[in-house]
C-alpha cells in the first residue's frame, strides 16, 4: 500500500509534464484552422474581385448577389477565426477586415463599386496574424 502514493505522484508528474505538449498541439491545431480560414478568405476575396468588377455600373442583380454572397462568406470565416481564439494582432486584423467587408457590402447595396483593395489588404493582415499565432 505504500506504493500507491508514489504511483499517484508519478502519474501527477507525468500529467504535468505532458500538459505543455497538449497545449502545443492545441495551439498547432488552432494555427492550422486559422490558416485554413485565411486560405478560404483568400478565395472569397478573389470571388469578390471577380464579381465586383463594374458592379456599380451594371444593373445585373445576379452579379450584385454573387458579390454579396462572397462578402458573407468572408464574414463567416472571420467569425470562425474569432471562435478559435485569438490574439490582439488577430483581433485587430479581423476587425479591419470586418469593417472593409461591411463598407463593401454597403457600397454594393447602394450600387457603388466596392473597395476590393481594402478587403485584400485586410485579408493579408489576417493571414499574417495567423502565421504569427
Amino acid at each position: 500500500m505504500t506504493r500507491k502514493p508514489y504511483r499517484l505522484i508519478a502519474a501527477a508528474i507525468a500529467l504535468l509534464a505532458a500538459a505543455p505538449l497538449v497545449t502545443a498541439c492545441k495551439n498547432a491545431d488552432q494555427a492550422l484552422d486559422c490558416g485554413k480560414r485565411a486560405i478560404s478568405i483568400t478565395g472569397d476575396v478573389q470571388d469578390v474581385m471577380d464579381s465586383a468588377v463594374n458592379v456599380g455600373q451594371i444593373t445585373d442583380d445576379s452579379k450584385r448577389k454573387h458579390t454579396l454572397e462572397a462578402l458573407k462568406k468572408i464574414g463567416d470565416d472571420i467569425h470562425k477565426i474569432r471562435e478559435g481564439g485569438s490574439s490582439a494582432k488577430m483581433d485587430q486584423a479581423t476587425d479591419k477586415l470586418s469593417k472593409a467587408v461591411d463598407k463593401a457590402r454597403d457600397d454594393v447595396n447602394n450600387g457603388k463599386q466596392p473597395d476590393v483593395g481594402a478587403i485584400a489588404s485586410a485579408a493579408g493582415e489576417v493571414a499574417s496574424a495567423c502565421g504569427s499565432a
